[in-house]
């Protein structure tokens, strides 16, 4: 039983040690199906204990979910029995339980799950489906599952944790009466349907394999891994992922249906700013309420489509915009919107966007301190050490985003700090370590249409220096999307394509995203991935390995409304196309279409002249 949970280190609570003889144990094991609750209990206290000192969230602050359910009765006296066993051991360890309601799916958000099935028809039942819903990505579900005569031990027999939303399930202990098995939630999925001319469902040979520890280090790229189980491996590498308690530390709706934002933990900033640091990119998944997000991504559309019918009835130099070959004028960039690529458009402005903007500055003037009032506008905030943010007025001054943003543009080292003396001009406080000031862009928005195709790779912003690898960040984005991605396939919303399993997403969506290649912030690595010899003579072998590399490190998280990815502009990436039918029934001219909201965020000192060409 102690090698089984093993992966968790030892276990020392005395609740567990009645006997020291391992014989002994096994042996009351085969009588007393109940070692295997309290062996899993054990192992869920052992592991959130590990993840502590690295998250910041306590065992106390931990939620678990459980559930019985036997032979498909919620309600027998054996399922209640075991259900009661199981909450109350969960309850002597200090954590929290959540019950649920069967008919809310918001009841069951949990940091670990619980299911005790019969067998693994259970495990099709709303309480199952509940559950696995709740679990916040990264999670644990831990499964007690009462062995059958004949039963084959088969992990294939759980077909309802499909690889694209579930890692691999684990059998970890057996009794007469019971087995437990272990599965976590990826904490970041992909959208595995895109960029159809990577092949990520190949084998990484040994020759790719070496030549990414080679190039990026600590990679752990496993010969005859597929691409795609890299993909989502690495993907999950660089997210982070709230705990329940992160998730409902702070309320900005209070209503009949409460709504929350989260605010990480000192840990989790530290580890997000760490990730950005080391590999260029982080993702968060859940920090913002998709009820400050969605609003934006509707006055985007509704500017979009209203800038499409001004243009196109134009009267002296007409574009379409949605029809790029047909029209006589090609399209140009405007005063509040910039072509990127045909039916790809970065908005910025419009009466819409105003409207909400303005709004939005008011309640930031209310609720901020620290803030310089008269740079609230249309224009950069600039964002001091005494700004500390205020979830309630707007997602763009959410304190995690501002306390991630202050941690990635100031890299200190302890001992050296107080050795900046120069920080006593210009009306400066001297070296004391605070966070030099930065600036904060408006919010706006790269509208992908239908029928958008994935762009060419490329930096936003060049490396200020050569002569070292990678210096601190001094230019940076902060994505979160305008949309939600929802399960209405019905005939008379055809336009987008989201992949479900039992009402989970798998993270494929014909509606696309963004690619981030993982390291590429660092010059070596985008040398290595892009550049040619002085000579251009390399041979096809070369070209053959850095394609291979390219396609090993491309990550394509698939975000959902409140998730956010933070990148360093220098970081490699492309927009994915949009592959959606758009608006087939002639009622929604904004069916398809793929507003992701953006922040453009540089150091005080650092102007990139195509956005400061643009008047908000």
């Amino acid at each position: 039983m102690e090698a089984a949970w093993g992966a968790f280190g030892s276990d020392s609570d005395s609740d567990d040690e009645d006997n020291d003889d391992p014989s002994s144990t096994r042996k009351n094991e085969q009588s007393n199906p109940n070692i295997s609750f309290e062996s899993a209990v054990s192992a869920i206290t052992t592991y959130f204990a590990s993840l502590t000192k690295a998250t910041g969230v306590g065992i106390g602050e931990r939620v678990v979910a459980v559930k019985s359910m036997i032979n498909g009765d919620e309600y027998g006296e054996e399922a209640v029995a075991l259900k009661v066993m199981m909450t109350e051991s969960v309850i002597r360890r200090g954590m929290k339980v959540v019950a649920g309601d069967d008919d809310d799916v918001s009841s069951m958000l949990c940091d670990a799950g619980v299911l005790i099935v019969g067998d693994e028809s259970d495990l099709q039942s709303r309480s199952s489906l509940n559950i696995r819903h709740g679990l916040i990505p990264g999670g644990f579900m831990w499964l007690i599952v009462k062995r059958q005569q004949n039963e084959i031990d088969n992990n294939s027999c759980f077909d309802c944790f499909p690889d694209s939303i579930w890692g691999e399930i684990y059998c970890v202990s057996t009794s007469s009466s019971y087995s437990v098995h272990k599965i976590q939630k990826r904490a970041c999925l992909v959208n595995a349907i895109s960029c159809s001319w990577m092949d990520k469902k190949s084998i990484i040979e040994r020759e790719v394999a070496l030549a990414a520890e080679e190039t990026c280090g600590n990679l752990n790229a496993v010969e005859n891994e597929s691409y795609i189980q890299f993909e989502l491996s690495m993907s999950s590498r660089v997210t982070v992922v709230p705990s329940v308690a992160e998730r409902t530390r702070e309320k900005i709706i209070s209503s009949a249906d409460e709504v929350y934002t989260t605010i990480l933990t000192d840990a989790n900033i530290k580890n997000a700013i760490g990730k950005l640091r080391d590999h260029g990119l982080v993702i968060i998944k859940g920090l913002l309420p998709p009820e400050q997000t969605i609003p934006w991504g509707n006055v985007v559309l509704e500017d979009f489509t209203s800038a499409v019918e001004t243009l196109k009835n134009h009267q002296t130099r007409p574009v379409d915009l949605l029809n790029p070959d047909k029209g006589q004028f090609e399209p140009l960039s405007y005063r509040e919107m910039a072509m990127r690529e045909d039916l790809r458009v970065d908005l910025r402005s419009g009466p819409s966007i105003e409207r909400l903007r303005l709004k939005e500055k008011n309640l930031a003037l209310e609720a901020m301190t620290g803030i310089n009032v008269t740079n609230v506008g249309n224009q950069p905030t600039i964002i001091t050490a005494e700004t500390m943010g205020a979830a309630r007025s707007s997602w763009r001054y959410h304190p995690s985003i501002l306390a991630i943003l202050k941690g990635l543009f100031n890299p200190r080292d302890d001992s050296l700090y107080k050795g900046n003396f120069g920080r006593w001009n210009f009306g400066g406080n001297g070296p004391d370590g605070s966070p030099q000031p930065f600036r904060l862009g408006q919010i706006g928005s790269v509208v992908s249409c239908p029928g958008s195709g994935d762009q060419a790779i490329h930096a936003d912003t060049p490396h200020l220096f050569e002569h070292t690898d990678c210096h601190p960040c001094h230019y940076c984005n902060v994505f979160t999307p305008g949309y939600r991605i929802t399960n209405d396939q019905t005939e008379n919303s055809p336009s987008v394509q989201n992949e479900f399993v039992d009402g989970l997403w798998t993270g494929n969506s014909t509606m696309g995203g963004t690619a981030l290649v993982y390291d590429s912030h660092r010059l070596s690595v985008s040398a290595m991935l892009l550049s040619e010899d002085d000579k251009g003579n390399e041979n096809d072998d070369d070209a053959s390995l850095r394609r291979q590399l390219l396609q090993l490190l491309t990550l394509r998280p698939a975000l959902d409304a409140g998730d956010v990815v933070i990148f360093d502009n220098r970081t490699l990436h492309y927009g994915i196309a949009n592959i959606s039918k758009g608006d087939t029934t002639g009622k929604d001219p904004n069916a398809g279409r793929r507003p992701m909201l953006y922040l453009n965020v540089t150091q005080s000192w650092f102007h990139d002249p195509k956005v400061s060409s643009f008047v908000y």
